[in-house]
This record gives C-alpha cells, sequence and structure tokens, in this order.
C-alpha cells in the first residue's frame, strides 16, 4: 500500500468518526434535555435519561410544592415532608446496572417550600414513606405500600 493510498484510509476513517461522533452528540442532546413533557410522559427508565438536565437547570430550593407540581406533574408520593417521583433503574455504559436498585427523586418541603433534593434509591427512602421494600434490595424487589401484602 503505497503511502496516497494510507492517507486517504485515513482521511476516509477520519471522516466516518467525524460523522460518528456528531450523530451520537445530536442524538444524546434530543434523549437528556429535559422537558415537562419527556418527564410527565416518561416511561420505565426514561426519566434517568434527563434527570442530571433537570437538576443542572432547576432551582429547586425555595420552590413551592405547585409549582413543582406544574413543572413535573404529580408525583408517585406526596407527604408535608416531601415529594417522591419514580425515577428508574441507574443505566450503565450498555444499559440497566445490573445491581441497580430503583432510584427516586426526593424534594424534601417545609411549609410547602422545597428546602432540599435528592436522589434516593428505594432502600433510603424517606422514613415517612409508604414505600417499603419487601424481600432482598435488588433490582427485582418489589415495592409495595406498607401495610400491602406480597
Amino acid at each position: 500500500m503505497g503511502l496516497k493510498a494510507k492517507d486517504k484510509v485515513i482521511a476516509i476513517l477520519l471522516i466516518v468518526l467525524a460523522i460518528v461522533v456528531f450523530v451520537g452528540g445530536r442524538y444524546h442532546d434530543n434523549n437528556t434535555g429535559f422537558t415537562t413533557e419527556k418527564w410527565v410522559s416518561a416511561v420505565g427508565n426514561d426519566r434517568q435519561l434527563i434527570l442530571q438536565d433537570l437538576r443542572d437547570r432547576t432551582q429547586f430550593v425555595g420552590m413551592t410544592t405547585e409549582a413543582v407540581k406544574e413543572l413535573l406533574g404529580e408525583p408517585e408520593e406526596e407527604t408535608e415532608a416531601f415529594l417522591n417521583y419514580y425515577v428508574g433503574i441507574p443505566q450503565g455504559l450498555f444499559g440497566t446496572k445490573a445491581d441497580g436498585e430503583k432510584e427516586y427523586f426526593v424534594l424534601s418541603l417545609e411549609n410547602g417550600k422545597v428546602t432540599k433534593t435528592e436522589v434516593c434509591t428505594a432502600g433510603v427512602l424517606p422514613k415517612e414513606s409508604i414505600y417499603r421494600i419487601i424481600g432482598d434490595a435488588t433490582e427485582d424487589a418489589v415495592l409495595y405500600p406498607e401495610g400491602a401484602k406480597e
């Protein structure tokens, strides 16, 4: 293979690489950007993809319960002390983490305003939560409202 042919192969490989990076970046941007519509209509682990963008762009501390619900819709669980939104199972490089526990986006409240936000696994939800793990705390664990039968 002559030097010119080798240069052509390298140039073609660089062009293909640039296209892959561009298309991959566009796909990532389109699927990880937060919108209320994406959050509300999310199924499965879809919220995992947009949670970081949501947290980066939104100052929750000081927000009222009503403002949070306007942004995120109705929570899976609501008390005077917190709002709880299901997020999904953490994603690894190649899909769902094998050892991932279900995660929740929990907004702590005081006098109807957010004081803190955190992502909690099912095993460490606030003690006031009606959800409890029955069985081992694994990906397959089922959360039931407290007092429900297995």
